[in-house]
């Protein structure tokens, strides 16, 4: 695809489809995604249509990131050193009029000698760029004319109309004869064609677009970056034997070593060996992790010590990377209204524009005849020569290329400074919807706490090793969410008793280990007031309320008729939650915190912070309605969460931001998602929006002021004034409107994180 007709062609002709629900068309990766009812369209449909109107398209089996690798644009640059060594003769040629010493002189030479030259020149540079010919021609003829349309038009004619001045001067040479002044009678040849804009519009485009192909590919570096990361080989472990095989041969089920310094190349899990992963590229997280048996570890992370075995499980389709490079590639398309007004605008483009530079030569052409000389004498020498130089500037100054590259290449380059960052744009709609927000709701759990309970302190009701031992067995093999926080604490103060003939869950309560002389019960204070059968039971019950009221959870570790001991246990708080409530507070007007715990952890969290508004004791399903009320109230509201329990509301929120866990990206009721839970990325998320909206804006004015100052000026709007724009001069602000738009999205790169 060429430009924003291009664009708009394709989704318009597969839209009229049956069975077709939805197109999209992204003009930076060239890629278009069609979701359908396989039962009443097939692919082999969607791919002839697209023909029908002169564009091949591929299906993408497996792997779409195949289709990034990197393009050579060597045959481009001869092809543009060959034209334009051949352009500088022309233009040479074609001004020798203008110099004292011409090359030919046509007093002395045969007058269509340098003509001649100037064709056979003007044919090399058509045939070396026919391409645009062939594209521009298809597309007029199946009646979905784009940008190539208008080349292949403004060239066409010009050389066309030149032939036939040729052919003119070969029949009446004399027309062609002026006197150089009054006061002498010598006379010069005055024969000035088109050739040189024939050819100069090709050559000036081409550049124009080599600069357009390389900023994309600048844009894309980020997806190219992370495409290198995947290796192109691996050693798999086949019983005994190791053999080197094609990472794209790998499937799941297969057991891989990975050398120290070796590329991981996809997510799997250590079945032995102990590591640390650098996981920079991926995450945005600088400092390796520590990895041991029984971790995931992500493809494209790099094995920093040691060597490891892990046992591929997840198919390609669902590898964090390749997750990653599809969700950059998304964030270029935007759909918002502005998007589909432009949208619109580029379909009728260009053929608003061919129907406009033919009233303009017919205006030009009748008004220059009905007074019996061209307007501007000195320029040309006849009516239709005028007319006919003001038709083809229309028609090569209008360039749906910048309207089309306004939006996605910005949105390229934007998400992949997220994506620098551990930030993913999951709905790139989000970056246009996170303006004005002034509410940010935050879920407590993951979020502003690690999430993970630990032990502050413990206090023992009746002193018995035994039973401490056995409280540690059975945490340490039991799967409860608390249990690894009380295995983490006794595990220096006690030994493994591995005598337990069983260990449960107690749902929503804790857990209970069975030996054959007792069974010992961890839980809330639920579980202990249901199953306790002690004389001190209501003391313990009291004790354990106050502790509660404290702003710590009590869970206790008691037999049926003997209490042991009480664990207090805190959910942390993350390292810069407090610096972060501080800076978010400048940025919105209301800061809540949103949890399912009781008030008063809830409330004793939000104090630690410094959160005024805490919001306790909601279940899941009712967060999506404190959402919705604070949107009823007026607010623009973001949400934070990590999308376990929070998908409701995400979904419901203006903007949803959720915070991944390892290589978890499934946050699909997300519109960001932060792959290392770094609170401060919000701020950047905030920050950078803003900056790729004002690019986007940019391009857009533009794009738009551009077209509709310049094509009014290529029309002859000042040719009174004796200001005119000829083909050559169009071609070259055409080609300078795509490169602006382009340079100016690649300006974002110059961003720095604060």
């Amino acid at each position: 695809m060429h430009c924003a007709a291009c664009k708009g062609n394709i989704e318009s002709k597969l839209k009229k489809i049956d069975g077709v629900f939805s197109v999209e068309a992204n003009l930076v990766t060239n890629v278009v995604k069609v979701n359908f009812n396989d039962k009443k369209v097939t692919s082999e449909d969607i791919i002839s249509a697209c023909k029908e109107i002169g564009y091949k398209l591929e299906e993408i089996e497996g792997d779409e990131t195949e289709i990034l690798k990197d393009n050579s644009y060597k045959k481009d640059i001869i092809k543009l050193i060959v034209g334009g060594i051949l352009l500088i003769a022309l233009m040479y040629l074609s001004m020798s009029n203008m110099r004292e010493v011409a090359v030919l002189d046509a007093r002395k030479e045969p007058i269509w000698l340098l003509p001649i030259i100037e064709l056979i020149l003007t044919l090399a540079i058509i045939g070396i760029f026919f391409n645009y010919y062939i594209s521009g021609f298809k597309s007029l003829i199946k009646l979905s004319p784009n940008m190539d349309s208008l080349i292949f038009i403004g060239s066409f004619f010009s050389l066309v109309y030149s032939i036939y001045l040729l052919i003119k001067l070969f029949i009446n040479p004399e027309m062609y004869y002026i006197y150089e002044s009054l006061k002498t009678s010598e006379s010069s040849m005055m024969f000035h064609s088109f050739f040189d804009s024939a050819a100069m519009i090709l050559v000036i485009v081409s550049i124009g677009k080599l600069i357009e192909n390389l900023s994309k590919r600048k844009a894309k570096s980020t997806i190219n970056e992370l495409l290198k990361l995947r290796p192109k080989y691996a050693n798999v472990l086949i019983g005994k034997e190791v053999k080197q095989v094609e990472t794209k041969f790998l499937s799941n089920g297969d057991q891989i070593i990975i050398k120290e310094g070796e590329t991981i190349p996809l997510d799997g899990l250590i079945i032995d060996g102990v590591t640390s992963v650098d996981e920079s590229l991926l995450t945005g997280e600088s400092l390796p992790v520590l990895k041991k048996d029984g971790d995931e570890v992500i493809g494209g992370s790099i094995n920093k010590e040691g060597t490891i075995i892990v046992l591929i499980n997840k198919t390609k389709k669902d590898n964090l990377l390749n997750k990653i490079i599809s969700l950059v590639m998304e964030a270029s398309n935007m759909n918002t209204k502005l998007t589909r007004k432009v949208d619109k605008v580029a379909k009728i483009f260009v053929p608003v524009v061919i129907l406009l530079a033919i009233l303009v030569f017919t205006g030009w052409f009748i008004g220059d005849s009905i007074q019996g000389k061209p307007l501007m004498q000195t320029h040309f020498m006849s009516p239709f020569d005028e007319a006919f130089t003001f038709g083809v500037s229309v028609v090569v100054i209008s360039c749906p290329c910048a309207l089309g590259l306004a939006t996605p290449i910005s949105l390229l380059v934007g998400s992949s400074i997220f994506a620098k960052r551990g930030i993913l744009v999951n709905k790139s709609e989000a970056i246009e919807n996170i303006k004005g927000v002034d509410a940010i709701v935050l879920d407590k759990t993951n979020t502003i706490t690690n999430g993970e309970l630990s032990v502050v302190e413990i206090e023992k009701i009746i002193e018995n090793s035994k039973v401490l031992d056995r409280i540690y067995s059975i945490e340490s093999f039991a799967t409860h969410p608390l249990s690894k926080g009380i295995s983490d604490y006794l595990k220096d103060k006690c030994e493994l008793d591995k005598t337990f003939i069983m260990i449960s869950n107690v749902p929503g309560k804790g857990v209970k280990g069975v030996y054959k002389d007792e069974t010992i019960f961890i839980g809330n204070i639920n579980l202990f007031e249901e199953t306790y059968e002690g004389d001190d039971k209501s003391d313990i019950l009291i004790k354990m309320n106050e502790k509660i009221k404290e702003g710590v959870l009590p869970i206790i570790g008691f037999s049926k008729n003997e209490a042991n001991v009480i664990f207090l246990m805190k959910d942390k708080l993350k390292e810069n939650a407090k610096d972060f409530i501080l800076e978010i507070k400048k940025a919105f007007k209301r800061v809540i915190l949103l949890t399912g715990d009781n008030e008063i952890i809830a409330k004793n969290i939000a104090k630690e912070v410094g959160i005024e508004e805490v919001i306790s004791d909601v279940k899941p399903s009712d967060k999506g309605e404190v959402v919705a009320k604070l949107q009823n109230e007026g607010y623009k509201v973001v949400m934070v969460g990590d999308g376990v329990n929070d998908s409701i509301a995400l979904t419901k929120a203006d903007v949803g931001i959720g915070l991944a866990k390892g290589s978890d990206v499934a946050l699909a009721s997300s519109d960001f998602i932060l792959m290392n839970s770094n609170l401060f990325d919000i701020l950047a998320i905030l920050r950078v929006s803003k900056l790729i909206r004002q690019n986007i804006s940019f391009n857009l004015l533009w794009a738009f002021l551009y077209n509709v100052i310049l094509i009014p000026l290529a029309a002859g709007a000042l040719a009174c004034f004796g200001v005119m724009l000829t083909p050559m001069h169009a071609s070259m602000l055409m080609a300078l409107s795509s490169v602006t738009v382009c340079l100016n999205s690649l300006s974002l790169y110059l961003h720095k994180n604060k």
